[in-house]
């Protein structure tokens, strides 16, 4: 027994039955595969293309019985974005507003969301997640809205250039009693995209046997030295200690992570606060330069 070939017409045939009830003013074009958008509210009226192979991507993976529901959860997820991007235009001019934000890896695809985020990956660790900032308020960038607003267009602007324009001048400041320092703009979330800048913002992080890193929250970036003058495994421990803090207290939390800058590599250390030592350091920071050169 074979199982029965996917049909992508199947997908097809479901948005066009559901379209006049969700989106009575779009319309459907099988050829595409594409729904072509028109809304409007006030004074403003919109239209965009939006792509169905996301859509029938997401039904191939998945037994015939559960189309219908895939199909209406993505047109009302549609729906909604098409709210979300309306009320970005009562700020003015969108891609101007652009903005990027480090993640872990696979923040932007927790279980149940549908849409799919604009991001790319950095590193082995996390990811740019692509945004749009509105006021206070700050949006995650799905491709749907990306295309709904034109930002998939050549002619715009890069929210990464323009994110990392905007860190222009941010400075580290000292933590009193603390050998590290912190980049922080409050309720800014593009602060701990300066890592994917380290080389501009960070030039010398890298030298020597490196910095130890922390983006505990997506306003907040902390660097610590590796000092060869002292025990760098209680400083790895008390600025782990630190950073958990910092992520737990942070209203727009990253990632509790301790990270070691050296050269170009950056590797994530393993962290057990619950044990002693609570930092696993490699080699080269648990070995004091003196012991080398005695050693040799």
């Amino acid at each position: 027994m074979t199982d029965t070939p996917f049909d992508a017409h199947q997908v097809l045939d479901l948005v066009a039955d559901l379209l006049p009830v969700l989106l009575p003013d779009a319309e459907l074009d099988p050829a595409g595969p594409l729904v072509k958008l028109r809304w409007s509210r006030g004074g403003l009226s919109s239209s965009a293309e939006v792509g169905l192979v996301e859509l029938i991507d997401l039904c191939r993976e998945q037994p015939n019985h559960l189309w219908p529901r895939t199909v209406d959860d993505w047109l009302r997820a549609v729906v909604a974005e098409i709210g979300i991007a309306t009320d970005e235009h009562l700020y003015g001019e969108v891609a101007a507003r652009q903005r990027v934000t480090l993640r872990p890896r696979g923040w932007t695809d927790p279980a149940g969301n549908i849409l799919a985020g604009l991001s790319v990956p950095f590193g082995r660790y996390f990811e740019i997640v692509f945004g749009i900032q509105s006021g206070s308020d700050w949006q995650r960038l799905t491709q749907v809205r990306q295309v709904m607003h034109g930002l998939h267009l050549p002619d715009r602007p890069s929210g990464l250039d323009l994110t990392l324009n905007g860190l222009t001048g941010l400075t580290f400041q000292p933590i009193p009693g603390a050998p590290w320092s912190v980049l922080h703009r409050a309720g800014d979330q593009t602060v701990g995209m300066a890592l994917v800048d380290h080389d501009r913002l960070m030039p010398r992080a890298g030298n020597g046997r490196g910095t130890l890193l922390a983006v505990p929250a997506s306003d907040l970036l902390a660097a610590c030295p590796v000092d060869r003058r002292e025990d760098m495994q209680t400083r790895a421990d008390e600025f782990a200690r630190w950073v958990a803090k910092a992520n737990a207290d942070a209203a727009d939390p990253c990632t509790a992570g301790v990270y070691w800058l050296v050269g170009e590599l950056l590797a994530e250390l393993p962290v057990d606060l619950d044990r002693s030592p609570a930092v696993t350091l490699p080699k080269p920071l648990r070995t004091p330069a003196w012991r080398r050169w005695l050693n040799r």
